[in-house]
């Protein structure tokens, strides 16, 4: 990979480091997007940083991997070409992280009022996503400082990115070196939003509002310390009304979305082979090219019981931390737990992290991961994160 610097890190580097209702949908926010302000009325963080709701968009692009952003000059080329009258808005680019790709997996195209499908360019609905977003004007390198600082500020409030990196241009392209006028989105899961609806999904409306009691009163821009607070003591009702199985089921829906295209290539190698050691190996020779390391508590499966962890955020931190609080800010993904000053949550919040791996072993097993037991949390004082699924009843 030639210019990495010139792109963004993946979404393990970078992780390391409004009004409300119908009446607004549809409507374009600054970012030229179908968006929808999120949080109260007027709500910004110093420096600019809103909070957006992406509304389904129809979206026309050439979705390839790239080495550099020079490389998107003749897609972009083509795509006013092809979509001509058909465009709705500014030109767009959209890095994915954690797809299987050599290089950066990006998508250039515009919002369009029709679809547009010739040669390279393809028409799809980009589903609806939260944003934090901020306006910048400048040049390439204050543009990846731009970028950095949603994400800081992200983490800051408690919450984790999904896998989509946007910049909307408004003036200039994206490999371009000064002149910028771009929106930097950052994605991040609403799990919150997403908590109430899986409570009321499993309990019913009237036991879903006793839990979710004050989850009312946060909003993007709620700092992770109360977030965490309130999180705290939501599970804590939660396990007073649910069994261990409802709360395995809720928890483990407030998860990331996975990649399809993630889940897919490794379920190319498991029926490949027909063994799972085959997937386990392939994972560990991945995560050792990244920053994470590789497993800390390797998979393991009998036949009964398949039995995972998570792997670090930053492994060269988290092997040289000699404290719990150190281990923990280097080992947890989940920005509530590594951020907050004393997160005091019971472990099996992090049934949201086996969550994250139940969409992608379900598909590749072709099973149902109905029961789940926490073996290790972080927030149990243990030094990783881990669970059993139980393949038998």
């Amino acid at each position: 990979m030639s210019h990495p610097i010139d792109l963004v890190p993946t979404r393990r580097t970078f992780v390391r480091t409004g009004l409300r209702g119908a009446a607004l949908a549809g409507l374009h926010c600054c970012c030229g997007l179908p968006c929808r302000p999120a949080g109260a009325v007027g709500e910004e963080a110093p420096g600019g940083v809103e909070s957006v709701v992406r509304e389904p968009t129809l979206f026309a692009g050439i979705r390839k991997p790239i080495a550099n952003r020079a490389e998107l000059e003749p897609s972009l080329r083509a795509l006013k070409k092809a979509c001509g009258k058909r465009i709705a808005g500014p030109p767009t680019l959209i890095f994915r992280f954690d797809t299987p790709v050599d290089g950066y997996d990006a998508e250039i195209g515009f919002p369009v009022h029709e679809a547009v499908n010739q040669g390279e360019v393809t028409t799809h609905t980009l589903r609806e996503m939260h944003f934090f977003s901020a306006l910048h004007e400048g040049s390439a390198d204050e543009r990846r400082t731009a970028v950095g600082g949603v994400y800081q500020y992200m983490s800051s409030k408690g919450l984790s990115p999904e896998l989509e990196l946007v910049e909307v241009y408004h003036r200039g392209t994206p490999w371009m070196e000064d002149g910028l006028q771009v929106q930097v989105m950052a994605s991040y899961l609403d799990w919150p939003g997403v908590y109430r609806t899986q409570l009321v999904r499993v309990l019913g409306e009237k036991p879903a509002a006793a839990v979710w009691a004050g989850g009312d009163r946060l909003t993007p821009h709620t700092p992770v310390d109360p977030r965490c607070a309130w999180a705290g003591r939501s599970i804590g009702r939660l396990q007073r009304v649910a069994s261990i199985d409802q709360q395995y089921d809720i928890l483990s829906r407030v998860a990331l979305v996975r990649p399809r295209e993630d889940i897919a290539a490794y379920k190319a190698v498991y029926e490949a082979s027909g063994d799972i050691t085959t997937v386990f190996e392939a994972q560990q020779a991945q995560l050792a090219t990244t920053p994470t390391g590789g497993f800390v508590d390797p998979p393991t499966f009998d036949g009964k019981t398949l039995h995972l962890s998570k792997v670090p955020r930053n492994g060269k931190a988290y092997r040289a931390a000699t404290t719990h609080t150190e281990k923990r800010k280097a080992y947890c993904f989940c920005a509530l737990v590594r951020e907050a000053a004393d997160p005091t949550i019971d472990p099996v919040f992090c049934y949201r992290a086996a969550g994250w791996a139940r969409q992608f072993w379900e598909p590749i097993l072709g099973v149902e991961l109905n029961r789940c037991t926490i073996t290790h949390s972080i927030l149990a004082g243990d030094d990783f994160c881990a669970w059993d699924y139980h393949l038998e009843a």
